[in-house]
């Protein structure tokens, strides 16, 4: 985010602000995930401790949306940098988090790899999760990182699954012959997806898989010495 929206937040409309996630922030997001998941997974689900861990890890990746009169957390957003490689996609959810501790933050890592967006079903269609999108660009942008990547639960497969693979039903979601409630949501914002990832996390509206998308940070300056620093490490 920048200085000015560090410090004033992102209107999100209707007395809702995203500000950068806080300590007081901890137990309202545990709270916040099971209105939000009620069919993922508990171990999946992001607690009041571990939402710390990720601060401590990687404080400028985390984002929360708050609602002023009520003083309550009403959307979140996580993540962590590190670097991807796209020609070997698979990966889980708790793998590439250091289950949910963001041990695998990376501060020289390429990639801004989104963790979680969600917003409270009441709140739903009010442009809280486009502003929660675009704190995370905010963060590619100040970083001058070359993009955002992220598993986006296909939370509507399961109505689908028995009838064509996951596959097939990603390409029409992409096509824009069927709505998928998070990655219809996730094109619109200005994602490509990349791959299917089955065997991402454990819930059932998705039977598990989600799409690996991604977002090209179009203004992406290449940094020389960075690239050199990077093979050294390599050749070690």
């Amino acid at each position: 985010m920048t200085e000015a929206e560090e410090s004033k937040g992102l209107e999100g409309g209707g007395g809702i602000v995203v500000v950068q996630f806080q300590e007081e922030h901890s137990a309202g997001v545990e709270l916040l995930q099971h209105e939000c998941y009620p069919t993922l997974a508990a171990h999946e689900k992001i607690n009041a401790r571990q939402a710390l861990e990720q601060a401590r890890a990687f404080p400028q990746g985390q984002t929360v949306a708050i609602d002023v009169k009520e003083n309550k957390v009403v959307g979140m957003n996580t993540g962590l940098l590190l670097d991807f490689d796209f020609e070997h996609p698979n990966h889980t959810f708790q793998e590439v988090t250091g289950n949910l501790l963001f041990s695998t933050h990376d501060p020289e890592g390429d990639y801004y790899y989104g963790g979680d967006i969600c917003v409270h079903p009441d709140y739903r269609r009010k442009g809280i999760g486009s502003k929660l999108y675009e704190s995370r660009k905010d963060v590619v942008r100040k970083l001058n990182r070359k993009g955002i990547i992220a598993g986006g639960m296909l939370t509507g497969f399961h109505k689908y699954a028995d009838s064509m693979s996951v596959e097939d039903y990603v390409e029409k979601v992409v096509a824009g012959s069927l709505v998928d409630p998070t990655l219809t949501f996730q094109l619109k914002c200005g994602f490509e997806v990349k791959a299917v990832l089955k065997d991402y996390i454990e819930d059932a509206s998705c039977r598990n898989c989600a799409a690996l998308i991604f977002w090209e940070y179009p203004a992406f300056v290449k940094d020389k010495d960075k690239d050199k620093d990077k093979g050294k490490q390599q050749l070690k």
